[in-house]
C-alpha cells in the first residue's frame, strides 16, 4: 500500500476512535464516578514518521483521561470534550479530502474514471 494512504489510514482511525471516546464521555457527564478517556495517536505516528518508517505498527488505544474529579466524582469537562470534539472533527474533514484527493490522483494516473 502507498505509504501516504497508510499513514492517513493511521490518522483517521486514529481520529474516528477520539470521536467515540468524546461521544462516549459526553454521554457520561452525568455518571458519578465516570472517568474520562481519551485518545492520543499523533506521538505514535509522529516517532514513526521521524524514524522513516510509515504508520505505527499498534493501532491508536484509549487511555485515561486527566481532567478534575467534580463534586460527583466524574472526571468529564464538557467544554473540553467538545473543543475536542470540533477540533478532531475539522482534523478529520481535512484527512478525509486529502485522502479523497490521493485517490483521484491515482485514479488519473491509471486512466480510471
Amino acid at each position: 500500500m502507498d505509504p501516504l494512504l497508510n499513514t492517513t489510514e493511521y490518522a483517521l482511525n486514529g481520529l474516528q476512535l477520539r470521536l467515540d471516546t468524546v461521544a462516549n464521555n459526553i454521554a457520561n457527564v452525568n455518571t458519578p464516578l465516570f472517568r474520562s478517556q481519551k485518545v492520543d495517536f499523533e506521538t505514535s505516528l509522529a516517532d514513526a514518521l521521524r524514524s522513516g518508517k510509515g504508520a505505527p505498527d499498534v493501532a491508536p488505544a484509549i487511555n485515561g483521561g486527566d481532567d478534575l474529579v467534580d463534586n460527583a466524582g466524574t472526571s468529564v469537562s464538557l467544554e473540553n470534550e467538545l473543543t475536542v470534539m470540533t477540533k478532531s472533527s475539522l482534523e478529520r474533514q481535512v484527512m478525509v479530502s486529502g485522502f479523497n484527493y490521493k485517490i483521484d490522483l491515482l485514479k488519473s494516473a491509471g486512466g480510471v474514471r
